[in-house]
């Protein structure tokens, strides 16, 4: 039941339930959870909190509802409802809204193996859940290699006539045109079982068992590929042995800087190191590790099984505390949640959070105002640069152009301010022939550099040059053609094999300050100044890959007919169907487009002139 009329603390029930306080505008503060409401929101007021994140929220409650609940667990599961729905200003927030993935073995005749995410209501198998969706691939991938389950969707399989290219490279048996037979593929199914469950051993002593009676048949061929699936699986599983570890358990870490509050989350599954996943907290800078860890758990556990040893850094009553609330979630489970002081739990604990600390680093400005600092002084700039820019070109075979502008500073990128190009297909004149790259340069930059004079568009420091000196020419002449003459540019060329470190820039200015292309220069992969540069132009790159991706699947949906004036959705079908397709229409004449159902001979004609100018 829900009270919205003000209500004194003696009229509050001794009941489990979930409560709200209200600010004078009656927006929610905080929603929180109680064992005995009366208790608990008394609590409040009797004393002054310690923390002065709750004495700000105190001074400002004004009213509170509640609601009742049959129980405590019920209550916790409502808690966090509210909290997702209201996000309130003093409740610490999962930035990870995402929910776990897992691979489900599917249940049907034939089995598929899948990444699957949220409610898990499809017939199967669950095996997880994993840290990300990066660590299902991965996986995934392997299962394939040496299981050869299908992983295509049912309308692909119910009607292949042939082998798909899955099978021609070995990662299929093809069960969609009956090269297996069902029992042998239920074998299958059955060794991917036994794989995620973690039984390595008892598999590859099956296979052992097998090869042998199979070389005792002479039956080579046979053998040599039960060889080849043993040693492929030792490799997948030569390091991944600690013993000493639980098969089943997540580790815990909880880190703090002054960017913000990040968990970083270590997940074991029977038997192998899944990896790391990372979950960023929100509005936690004053809250204690038990309030985040309790949010984080409810989080993480309420509709996934927790492992069966949790691992973290945290009192013993703490852990009393997480104790209770996880048989709240899951009464009938049993999880074990441990502070390790030594041992290979405690190593274990201290990597993940290693792992953590060094993604909030890449995000903190004051460890990125470093190399910024180390950029100004290898090209021997006067001032340290706060804004950089990148500019990459993208194409597939001369189609498709497009460009894009990235700009980064010491707060980490700057994504409000990218900016994208298409550099075909606008005008006949300012299209960029298929291929010419330094025509594709001068096209995005000519239009960048205008931006900037005439739209206020923030002018970087540094702007860095996919290419070499040919492309590094075409941008100091637009720059100057702009009027931005004080704009220092950049090429940044790849080495032959495109590794890291191979780079070699070469600055738009002579070392006295004069216009003109600097001495080439090569910091080596151990330089941070090159390290940035290279996060940068990889960020352009990305960037521009993304659209150009993005258009090449939008031309896959469109035709040569649309955008002509008076072809709608009917005419273009009646025409495609009349000539057979859009090359048939392109070969057509005047008069034969007039004798299509539908089409005029004025439109006919503006239909011929579209095509052929």
């Amino acid at each position: 039941m829900w009270f919205e009329a003000p209500i004194s603390l003696a009229e509050l029930p001794r009941e489990p339930g979930v409560y709200r306080m209200l600010d004078a505008n009656r927006k929610v503060l905080y929603v929180g959870k109680a064992r005995n409401l009366r208790k608990r929101v008394s609590s409040y007021f009797q004393r002054i909190p310690d923390s002065p994140r709750t004495q700000a929220m105190v001074q400002q409650i004004r009213d509170l509802t509640f609601t009742v609940t049959a129980s405590e667990a019920e209550a916790l599961v409502l808690e966090h409802n509210l909290i997702k729905q209201l996000k309130p200003r003093y409740n610490v927030l999962m930035k990870d809204s995402k929910s776990y993935p897992y691979i489900l073995l599917t249940d049907e005749p034939y089995p598929k193996l899948h990444l699957y995410r949220g409610n898990r209501s499809l017939a199967g198998e669950y095996f997880g859940p994993f840290p990300n969706a990066g660590a299902v691939h991965a996986t995934l991938h392997v299962m394939q290699t040496i299981f050869r389950i299908r992983d295509c969707e049912n309308g692909v399989f119910n009607n292949r006539s042939r082998p798909c290219l899955q099978h021609q490279i070995g990662r299929c048996s093809a069960p969609c045109c009956d090269l297996v037979s069902r029992e042998t593929y239920a074998g299958q199914v059955n060794e991917v079982r036994v794989f995620l469950k973690g039984q390595d051993e008892k598999l590859i002593r099956a296979w052992q068992v097998e090869m042998q009676q199979a070389s005792d048949a002479l039956q080579f061929e046979k053998a040599a590929g039960l060889r080849d699936r043993i040693m492929a699986l030792r490799s997948v599983l030569a390091g991944s042995d600690q013993s000493d570890l639980p098969d089943n358990a997540d580790v815990i870490a909880i880190l703090r800087q002054t960017t913000g509050v990040l968990a970083s989350i270590g997940v074991r599954r029977a038997g192998r190191d899944l990896g790391t996943h990372n979950v960023r907290i929100d509005q936690a800078a004053d809250a204690d590790d038990l309030e985040i860890l309790q949010s984080l758990l409810i989080a993480r556990y309420r509709d996934d099984k927790p492992p069966s040893e949790i691992l973290l850094t945290a009192s013993q009553a703490d852990c009393t505390v997480l104790k209770h609330l996880l048989r709240l979630l899951h009464p009938k489970g049993r999880c074990e949640i441990n502070s390790p002081k030594r041992g290979s739990r405690a190593v274990w604990l201290k990597q993940t959070g290693r792992s953590g600390r060094q993604l909030l680093s890449s995000r903190n400005a004051e460890d990125q105002q470093p190399a910024y600092e180390a950029l100004a002084e290898l090209f021997g700039l006067e001032s340290v640069p706060e804004l950089i820019a990148a500019v990459d070109n993208a194409h597939l075979g001369g189609k498709q152009t497009v460009a894009a502008i990235t700009f980064a500073g010491w707060q980490g990128a700057q994504k409000e301010l990218y900016r994208r190009y298409k550099l075909d297909g606008i005008s006949a004149e300012m299209d960029v022939i298929e291929g010419d790259d330094y025509g594709a340069m001068r096209a995005v930059l000519t239009r960048f550099f205008r931006a900037i004079v005439e739209d206020n568009l923030p002018c970087p420091d540094l702007m860095l040059i996919d290419g070499g000196r040919g492309q590094l020419a075409i941008a100091m002449e637009c720059a100057h053609d702009a009027g931005l003459h004080d704009l220092r540019l950049v090429a940044v060329a790849k080495g032959s094999s495109r590794k890291l470190g191979e780079e070699t820039l070469w600055p738009g200015w002579m070392q006295n300050g004069t216009q003109g292309i600097g001495a080439a220069l090569k910091p080596g992969r151990h330089s941070p100044a090159l390290l940035l540069i290279a996060r940068v132009r990889d960020e352009a790159h990305r960037f521009a890959g993304a659209y150009m991706r993005k258009r090449k699947k939008q031309s896959m949906f469109t035709s040569a007919l649309d955008g002509i004036n008076g072809i709608g959705p009917a005419k273009r079908t009646a025409l495609l169907k009349h000539f057979g397709g859009i090359e048939g229409v392109k070969k057509a004449g005047r008069s034969q487009l007039a004798q299509a159902p539908g089409i005029s001979e004025q439109l006919a004609e503006r239909i011929f002139i579209s095509l052929h100018k």
